[in-house]
């Protein structure tokens, strides 16, 4: 899974920089390469040995969601699979599942531990508090920042300097990626300055997550730059942007995100702006991210990126896309790709979508109005 930045120029002086951008997961992937894990999905050639689908049965769309997000906290063959169920969820609020972020702070890998300590502090799960606390000595600094984190978001203040000092002076361009990432999730005015600074990181990536982490903290210059991105017509650069913009959920963005939706060259832009507008509380790309489910059409002129990967990556997009638009109409599409089991990558993305479309959506049958008058 590559994790390329996106080159562009001339924001708060920021250094010329080029390269293809990864198209999707650069957070997860990013915190895994980091760990020299040697993550790479297996392909064709090399299947996952096990579906994460308990048996189907009777069982509601919501209760095999959340037994496939159990079983994914704990596969063993892959940390990829691990970390993306604990960051589905986190994703879904669902305090059923808080145990399972829990025993992930406890994972082998490094990735893992990252992503159930991000869960933590995005949950302010008190429970885990003392927990978290322990990997503030974590051997891998990624895990420790975001232990640092999770202990901000908890109310422990004390320490989070320590956040910034690994943005602007750690070795590795991954944990400084990691460390931009988790500042702009704080929503601290106070981390505006150093991720200002970031942005002239000699790693591209670094900047990329600085920008992000900026349009997220209502930095208009951020946003801005954003917006010129968006339409560089360099697919990797307008995928990135249209992303980040989804992440500020600003109204004022729609207008632009409809303009992507309907014109982009690339389907990863598309998609990325169907998520961006149900943030915001519109279902425009509804039945684009419906049919990306079922993608099959891979690039093959693209030598770095694999048709397998393509369909994987474009798929979970669409299943990220359903979620945040939170339309009950995907529920059915949504439920086959967690009974075929065909990867657990996807199965993960189906069941963290049915958790947020089902937290967000009223019930199928309510009481009719006589009923909810009548008197005890």
């Amino acid at each position: 899974m590559k994790t390329d930045g996106c080159g562009r120029r001339g924001w708060l002086n920021r250094p010329g920089a080029g390269g293809a951008g990864a198209w999707g997961w650069v957070r997860l992937a990013g915190v895994l390469a980091a760990a020299g894990a040697g993550c790479a999905a297996p392909g064709p050639a090399d299947p996952y040995p096990a579906t994460l689908s308990g048996r189907g049965g009777t069982s509601s769309s919501l209760d095999l969601a959340r037994e496939c997000l159990r079983r994914a906290v704990v596969y063993p063959d892959n940390p990829v699979v691990r970390a993306a169920a604990v960051e589905a969820m986190a994703g879904a609020e669902d305090q059923a599942l808080c145990p399972r972020i829990r025993l992930a702070l406890l994972d082998e890998h490094p990735g893992v531990r990252f992503a159930a300590c991000a869960a933590v502090g995005d949950l302010k799960d008190e429970s885990a508090g003392a927990a978290a606390r322990k990997l503030l000595d974590d051997p891998d600094a990624s895990v420790r920042a975001a232990a640092l984190y999770a202990r901000h978001r908890l109310g422990h203040r004390e320490r989070s300097g320590e956040l910034v000092d690994l943005l602007l002076t750690h070795s590795d361009s991954l944990v400084r990626c990691n460390a931009a990432m988790l500042l702009g999730r704080l929503g601290e005015p106070s981390a505006v300055q150093p991720l200002a600074r970031a942005m002239r990181d000699k790693d591209p990536r670094v900047q990329d997550f600085a920008l992000e982490a900026l349009a997220a903290l209502g930095v208009e210059e951020a946003r801005s730059q954003l917006h010129y991105m968006a339409h560089s017509g360099i697919g990797s650069q307008e995928a990135f942007a249209v992303g980040a913009l989804g992440t500020t959920r600003n109204p004022t963005d729609a207008e632009l995100l409809r303009e992507k939706l309907g014109n982009a060259s690339h389907l990863e832009t598309r998609l990325a702006a169907a998520r961006a507008l149900g943030r915001l509380g519109k279902r425009d790309g509804l039945d684009l991210a419906v049919k990306g489910l079922s993608f099959n059409r891979p690039r093959r002129e693209e030598a770095e990126d694999a048709p397998e990967a393509q369909r994987v990556r474009i798929r979970a997009m669409a299943a990220a896309a359903l979620g945040d638009i939170g339309d009950p109409a995907a529920l059915p599409a949504l439920a086959r790709i967690l009974e075929r089991g065909e990867d657990p990558r996807l199965q993960v993305a189906a069941a963290g979508a049915i958790l947020k479309i089902s937290r967000e959506a009223p019930p199928l049958f309510s009481a009719p109005p006589s009923a909810q008058r009548a008197k005890p």
